[in-house]
């Protein structure tokens, strides 16, 4: 078997491995996740997270380790041209940025299976509000945390969410709306390794083209973090533009281009 034959192999069988342990634990995930969706502690489903996010980052590093270590030197060694020892490596390394995302995506996808899970227990245990001044019955309103109503009858009524809501809350907030932005995520994420393929100095347009994917995705996923937190759809463009400084300056600021340009921010 040729060089090139025994690298695709070998990167289908990481692909396999990746996808395996990925669905072995999202069985075992979703049926830990129904037994604390009524309330209980779901840190053990973290801990499970962690461990398999260290498995399949082991999976994944192996790719380039075994380029570099088996694979470059024996395509060259069987007379292949430089092209086709580059073409491998690109693909091995699109392969491992595929495995990236879905192992960020799978993570994401638990903990936000859980939120809404806790939230529904939340929900169907609801009871109206009733004012201390007049009796009357309020909806409990959308809320993660403590709320005051004005009663018709100019008495405060307060609404205390239980401890299941507060965590349906606490713990869906960035998964959910990680989810509701994620092919501006993978927009970003695309274009983040565009730039750091070319290497600084990067060019301009692709660094402008990072920067367009990430102000992208800030104003989705804010947009959807909302849900649970209101005060961040008050002015969406501060939200972004506080999210974007520090790319700026520890990023844009850095490239000869961007710079030479006069920084031509967007935001």
């Amino acid at each position: 078997m040729s060089a090139l034959a025994r690298w695709d192999a070998f990167l289908a069988q990481i692909q396999g491995r990746h996808a395996q342990v990925r669905a072995d634990a999202e069985a075992e995930g979703r049926a830990f996740i129904a037994t604390v969706a009524g309330g209980g502690d779901y840190l053990p489903l973290s801990h499970q997270l962690g461990a398999v996010k260290h498995r399949l980052q082991d999976l994944e590093r192996k790719i380039m380790d075994t380029w570099h270590a088996q694979v470059d030197d024996a395509i060259l060694a069987e007379g292949n041209p430089v092209a086709v020892r580059d073409a491998a490596c690109a693909k091995g390394i699109a392969i491992g940025h595929a495995l990236e995302d879905a192992r960020d995506e799978f993570e994401i996808g638990l903990m936000a299976e859980l939120a809404r899970a806790r939230y529904a227990a939340a929900q169907a245990a609801l009871r109206p509000i009733v004012c201390a001044g007049c009796g009357a019955t309020y909806q409990p309103p959308h809320a993660f945390r403590l709320i005051e109503m004005a009663c018709a009858c100019g008495a405060t009524v307060r609404y205390d969410p239980d401890e299941l809501m507060r965590s349906a809350g606490a713990i869906g907030t960035h998964p959910i709306a990680q989810q509701a932005a994620v092919a501006e995520w993978r927009a970003m994420v695309a274009a983040d390794r565009a730039r750091r393929a070319a290497r600084s100095p990067a060019p301009l347009h692709l660094i402008q083209a990072d920067e367009a994917a990430q102000i992208a995705y800030w104003y989705r996923y804010l947009a959807a973090r909302a849900w649970f937190e209101p005060e961040l759809g008050r002015d969406p463009a501060m939200e972004v533009q506080k999210r974007m400084e520090q790319w700026y300056q520890y990023t844009a600021d850095h490239e000869p281009a961007w710079v030479e340009a006069g920084r031509p921010r967007a935001v």
